[in-house]
């Protein structure tokens, strides 16, 4: 017998947080599952770190992934200026 995802997807719902006597513990088994997919897969995902810049005129903080490859709002010292901060007199 074969299982659609949606079969898979309620017993997951069922088994690991339903049952589970906690958020806690549902949150848990459901990383582990993840965790066990993610295994499974044959080309892997890449968890590339999370880096943060933060604006050095508003204070708003930036995924680095979101600055352009050529650069676009970092200054001459390194620094960064968001988007809004270098087009906002513009507007």
């Amino acid at each position: 017998m074969a299982y659609t995802v949606e079969d898979i997807t309620e017993l997951i719902r069922y088994h690991l947080v339903a049952a589970a006597p906690d958020d806690e513990v549902a949150d848990r088994n459901l990383v582990q599952l993840t965790r066990s997919v993610e295994a499974m897969l044959a080309t892997p995902v890449s968890h590339e770190p999370i880096n943060w810049m933060v604006c050095e005129e508003c204070g708003a903080w930036v995924d680095s992934e979101l600055i352009g490859p050529d650069g676009a709002g970092e200054s001459d010292d390194g620094g960064f200026y968001c988007t809004s901060c270098r087009f906002g007199e513009e507007a």
